[in-house]
């Protein structure tokens, strides 16, 4: 079954908060070795553009929401490539990324892209 809209945008959201929590981690921990500031910018877009090649390809928002990101041709767990591809778009296009929700697949431009799908999960930590 298809995730909701209301799921993926709430996981986009916890990932979000997630991705910043990173960020700054990464940024007082720079700062406290006296290294560059500017990892903590890398570790930021790093965690948003892999988070979906997480185990069960489940970020940890949308391990939350009960939601993964699978392949289409076989419902397999998005990997790191198509993670990074799917969420490129995003990251590109803003907004626009997301028109194609609305649709009848649920799909973003990303997910075209990448050949992915975001679904409900049925069971404990399982995309299928």
């Amino acid at each position: 079954m298809l995730a909701s809209i209301g799921d993926r945008f709430t996981g986009q959201f916890i990932d979000g908060l997630c991705a910043l929590a990173v960020g700054t981690g990464v940024f007082v921990t720079m700062r406290h070795m006296g290294f560059s500031l500017e990892w903590s910018l890398v570790a930021w877009v790093l965690y948003l553009l892999l988070c979906d090649a997480l185990p069960g390809g489940q970020s940890l928002g949308k391990r939350v929401t009960k939601i993964a990101v699978v392949r289409v041709r076989d419902g397999a767990p998005c990997g790191l490539w198509r993670s990074l591809v799917r969420n490129t778009s995003l990251i590109v296009l803003g907004v626009f990324d997301c028109v194609p929700l609305v649709g009848r697949e649920r799909r973003r431009i990303g997910d075209y892209i990448a050949g992915t799908k975001v679904v409900r999960c049925t069971g404990v930590h399982s995309p299928r």
